[in-house]
C-alpha cells in the first residue's frame, strides 16, 4: 500500500488511471490472442529432450508462436493420425515415414511445400538426396527429411584374431565377404557365427541392400514392373540360401530366435549387417566396444544400400501452415539438426558429422559414406505394408529352403498388383 506522502505527491484522477490501465491492457490481450500454438506430433519419447530444446530455441526467436509437442507411441501413431485426419483435427506438423508417405500424399493429407521452398530458408541440396526424392509426389515436395538411417557391417576383432583372419578392408567385395566368412567358419570355436544379417523382417538390414547392389529395382520404375523375380534378384536369394546351407549364416530357424543386437553384443557373430540406430549402443557397450569396428557393406555389382528416413510434414488442412513452415524450416537448419545428432543421423548433411562425433569409442563414419550412394527405402502404391508382407512371406519360404525361382514366379504377380494400386 502506498504511503500518504506518495499518495499526495502522485495524486491523479481515478478515472484517468483506470483508462490508462485499460489502454495498457488492450495491446497485451491482443498480443496474447495473436499468439499461435502449433501442434507437433512425434512418436519417439527418447528424442523428446532434443525436440524440446529445439522448440525452446524457436520460441525464444519467435515469441508469437508456441510449440506443443505431442508424443504418441509408435505402435499407435499412424492409427491415431489416421483418425485425426478423418476428423479434420490432425496436428499442424507431424512425422511421416516412407511406407506411409504415398498413402497420405495420394489422399491430399500433406501440404505442398514448393511455394514455401521459394523463400530459400531450406536448401534441399544440403539434405540427403535419396530422402528428398522419396518425399516428392506429382512434382511437389511434401515433406522435409528430418533424419536418415544407413546400413554398414560391424566386425568383432577378438573373433577375427582368434581365427587368425584379417579384418575387412575398405573397398571389399561380396566375394571377399564370402571368403572371409569361410575362413572364419573353419577357425572359429564354440557357437559363434561367421556372419549375421537379419532376414526375418523387412530386409532393411539385409537383402534390400544386396538387391540394390545387384541392380534390382524393387518397385515399379519408369513404367517397368517390379523385378523382384528377375534373374538378378533370384541370384541374391540363392546366395543367401547357399550361405545358410554352408554355415556362413545362421539358418532361418536360428534367425527367428536371434536379434542383431544380442548376437553381436554377446560376441557370437564375427560380422553383422546393422543399421545406424545400433551404432551408439554397440559403441557404448563395455562388453564389446574395445574390440569392434565398422566398415561399409561389401559391393556386389555396384556400391549401393538402403536409406530410410523420417520427414516433417504439414497438415494440408491446418489453419497455421505459414507458421508451421517457419518451424519446419527452423528444424531443418544445421543448428537444430545438430541437436538431433545425439540420437539419429540428421538428414542435413552439414550436421551429420556431429552424429559421428558424438560416438566416441568407435569410428562410425562408414555410415555417413554409405549415404553417398544410398537408395531410398522401397515404397509403392497406397499400401506398402501389404505388398511388403506378401513378399516377406515368400522370402521366408525361400530362406527355409523353397526353390527361389518357383516361389517368386508364383507370388510376383500378386505382389505387383498391390504395388501398382
Amino acid at each position: 500500500m502506498l504511503s500518504a506522502k506518495n499518495n499526495k505527491s502522485h495524486a491523479r484522477p481515478v478515472i484517468s488511471g483506470i483508462a490508462l490501465a485499460v489502454a495498457l491492457l488492450i495491446p497485451a490481450l491482443s498480443h496474447a490472442a495473436d499468439k499461435i500454438t502449433l501442434r507437433y506430433a512425434i512418436w519417439d519419447r527418447n528424442q523428446l529432450p532434443a525436440e524440446e530444446k529445439i522448440a525452446q530455441s524457436f520460441e525464444k526467436a519467435n515469441p508469437d508462436i508456441n510449440i506443443d509437442i505431442e508424443v504418441v507411441p509408435a505402435s499407435q501413431y499412424f492409427v491415431k493420425l489416421d483418425s485425426a485426419v478423418a476428423g479434420g483435427v490432425a496436428p499442424d506438423i507431424f512425422w511421416v515415414n516412407m511406407p506411409y508417405f504415398i498413402q497420405y500424399a495420394q489422399n491430399h493429407v500433406l501440404a505442398p511445400l514448393n511455394g514455401y521452398l521459394n523463400d530459400k530458408s531450406v536448401d534441399l541440396n544440403n539434405i540427403v538426396a535419396s530422402s528428398v526424392k522419396a518425399y516428392q509426389f506429382d512434382g511437389n515436395q511434401l515433406a522435409i527429411p528430418r533424419d536418415v538411417d544407413a546400413i554398414a557391417v560391424w566386425y568383432n576383432k577378438k573373433l577375427f584374431d582368434q581365427a587368425g583372419v584379417s579384418y575387412p578392408k575398405k573397398g571389399w567385395t561380396w566375394d571377399d565377404l564370402k571368403t572371409t566368412a569361410t575362413a572364419l567358419k573353419a577357425k572359429l570355436k564354440g557357437d559363434a557365427f561367421p556372419l549375421y544379417m537379419d532376414l526375418s523382417n523387412d530386409g532393411q538390414e539385409s537383402y534390400l541392400n544386396l538387391l540394390y547392389q545387384k541392380g534390382v529395382h524393387i518397385v515399379p520404375t519408369n513404367g517397368q514392373p517390379t523385378d523382384i523375380a528377375s534373374d538378378n534378384a533370384i541370384w541374391v536369394y540363392q546366395q543367401l540360401q547357399q550361405m545358410m546351407k554352408g554355415g556362413l549364416l545362421p539358418t532361418a530357424n536360428q534367425m527367428s530366435e536371434l536379434k542383431t543386437d544380442s548376437v553381436f553384443t554377446s560376441n557370437r557373430a564375427a560380422m553383422v549387417y546393422a543399421g545406424s540406430w545400433q551404432a551408439a549402443p554397440f559403441a557404448s557397450n563395455p562388453q564389446i566396444n574395445d574390440h569392434i569396428g565398422v566398415i561399409e557393406m561389401p559391393r556386389i555389382d555396384k556400391e549401393a544400400g538402403v536409406a530410410h528416413s523420417l520427414g516433417f510434414a504439414l497438415y494440408a488442412n491446418g489453419k497455421h501452415k505459414d507458421a508451421a513452415w517457419r518451424y519446419v524450416s527452423f528444424m531443418a537448419q544445421k543448428s537444430s539438426q545438430e541437436e538431433l545428432a545425439a540420437a539419429v543421423i540428421p538428414a542435413n548433411k552439414q550436421a551429420m558429422p556431429a552424429w559421428a562425433a558424438n560416438i566416441k569409442q568407435v569410428d562410425v563414419t562408414a555410415y555417413l559414406t554409405a549415404l553417398d550412394h544410398a537408395t531410398a527405402y522401397p515404397t509403392a502404391g497406397t499400401n506398402t505394408p501389404k505388398w511388403q508382407n506378401m513378399w516377406i512371406s515368400s522370402l521366408k519360404k525361400i530362406f527355409m529352403g523353397a526353390d527361389a525361382k518357383e516361389e517368386m514366379d508364383k507370388s510376383v504377380k500378386k505382389i505387383s498388383r498391390v504395388m501398382e494400386k
